[in-house]
């Protein structure tokens, strides 16, 4: 239900308060409830759908005026407001143009680091070749670098990307095929959010515990990560039960509204594994061509079973003493909270 209740927000830092007095009472209830959506949906206590309903956004424009208020809430974060003092003259932009700068702009960032973001734009429309008269304003251009610094800056920060992977690993069931690893890997970082083990390779079983084990990891033992604004691409490896990993897939991407992309192919386990922590977690050795088939192949060749509660210990374990090495190396200069659709897809994976 939208807000009818026009009053200064507590939300708004105090040097907005003359400028919401000269807003008209629907431009103070849009605005009012633009700040509702983005702190209940960030806090992860209102669902994407409820969030742009309220916010009467679209998701993509949504997101992005989120971020801006997540890092420096104010009027200006929630968007123009028409016959506000102060706000900015809403235009629509030359398409030709935009895409003309969205297609200079990463590599200007990248190999001009350092540079102040007036000397960035001044790059950027000499790389674009776009003429002057043509150019949106000064604010929008430096919105496209701005944009593009904080999409990398994000991208080694916690919460940008998500991968739950799962494999093998070189420890021995009564039967001698090998327990499997599930887990939730910050691709950012590279720190491992949460694990599991199981019998066999079905994912939505795997996850759910692994994804509870992330969240009880990231209140306590990895909440100092350096978190960015929000998730951007979560990745799912299928397990041996496709149909229920597609359908997880599709059902977390409705939930939160971010990129999720499910991995089937044949040789599939362990890749996100391998690419974020190595061969194993420890003395822990991941072995994912058993994964479907086969025998387990410890290091120390004895096959002596393990039982599923120690198993599972070694691993939780040994997740614990890899974060501490990740966290050892990270510092978190942002300060900012775990983004609220991470929290979200955690608890719709892990059934909570």
């Amino acid at each position: 239900m939208p807000l009818v209740d026009e009053q200064f927000p507590g939300e708004l830092p105090e040097i907005e308060r003359a400028r919401w007095q000269t807003m008209t009472v629907s431009q103070r209830i849009k605005a009012a409830n633009r700040i509702r959506a983005f702190v209940g949906w960030q806090a992860g206590e209102m669902s994407l759908k409820d969030a742009l309903t309220l916010a009467d956004l679209s998701k993509s424009r949504f997101y992005r005026l989120a971020a801006d208020w997540r890092e420096a809430p104010g009027l200006d974060a929630i968007g123009a407001f028409a016959g506000t003092a102060g706000g900015i003259k809403s235009s629509r932009l030359d398409p030709n143009v935009v895409n003309a700068l969205q297609a200079v702009v990463a590599e200007v960032v990248k190999f001009n680091q350092g540079a102040s973001v007036s000397q960035l734009v001044r790059l950027m429309v000499q790389r674009a070749g776009v003429s002057e008269d043509r150019l949106p304003s000064e604010l929008r251009l430096r919105k496209f670098v701005e944009d593009e610094q904080r999409r990398v800056s994000a991208t080694g920060m916690a919460g940008h990307g998500i991968k739950f992977d799962c494999t093998a690993i070189d420890i021995p069931q009564a039967d001698r095929r090998p327990y499997v690893m599930f887990a939730c890997i910050d691709t950012g970082t590279r720190a491992v959010l949460g694990v599991a083990v199981r019998e066999t390779a079905l994912a939505v079983e795997g996850y759910a515990m692994a994804a509870a084990d992330a969240l009880d990891r990231i209140s306590n033992e990895l909440n100092d990560l350096p978190w960015t604004d929000r998730v951007a691409r979560i990745e799912i490896t299928a397990g041996i039960d496709l149909d229920p990993s597609a359908d997880l897939v599709r059902s977390i991407g409705e939930q939160i509204g971010a990129l999720v992309q499910l991995a089937s192919s044949p040789k599939r386990f362990g890749r996100y594994l391998r690419d974020s922590v190595g061969d194993g977690l420890g003395r822990i050795r991941f072995t994912p061509a058993r994964t479907l088939n086969g025998e387990a192949a410890p290091n120390t060749k004895d096959m002596t079973p393990w039982s599923f509660e120690n198993a599972q210990g070694a691993v939780k374990e040994m997740a614990g003493a890899y974060n501490a090495a990740i966290l050892s190396t990270l510092t978190n200069a942002a300060a900012k909270s775990v983004p609220g659709e991470l929290i979200m897809a955690l608890k719709h994976v892990a059934n909570r």
